[in-house]
């Protein structure tokens, strides 16, 4: 009886230590980084033209890119954080609080691809038009 304490205690240890991933503050932040990241991306893209066309300085059109890459790329880290503290629980149907997490943690991951190749693609015309084009 003493083993089996000790075993289901060590089989708990894991979930405590990565519950902080699994609370909804990682998890949103995860999810909404990517759309957060492209609305910035796209909205300071396109205030800033006539400053870069006046000044001639294209290279701060250009760091803006990177900059909400960025930002999707910490939403992406917390997401696949979250993943793999949920990953082992199955079935992923959304019984427990920990399960619904594992969903919300692919959501993030999913979203993060998806604007991240968004944010690309919008920069490639940045990159091989000119500013004042």
């Amino acid at each position: 009886m003493g083993a089996e304490g000790h075993v289901s205690r060590r089989a708990e240890t894991p979930r405590r230590e990565g519950a902080v991933w699994l609370t909804p503050l990682p998890l949103w932040t995860a999810i909404l980084a990517g759309p957060v990241a492209w609305a910035l991306d796209l909205s300071i893209s396109y205030a800033m033209v006539k400053w870069t066309c006046a000044s001639r300085r294209e290279a701060v059109l250009h760091s803006i890119t990177p900059a909400a890459l960025l930002i999707v790329a910490v939403g992406a880290v917390l997401a696949f954080l979250a993943f793999q503290q949920s990953a082992a629980d199955k079935p992923t149907d959304g019984g427990t609080p920990r399960q619904r997490a594992h969903f919300m943690a692919i959501l993030g991951l999913a979203t993060c691809a998806l604007f991240g190749l968004t944010i690309i693609a919008g920069a490639i015309p940045r990159w091989v038009l000119n500013a004042c084009q």
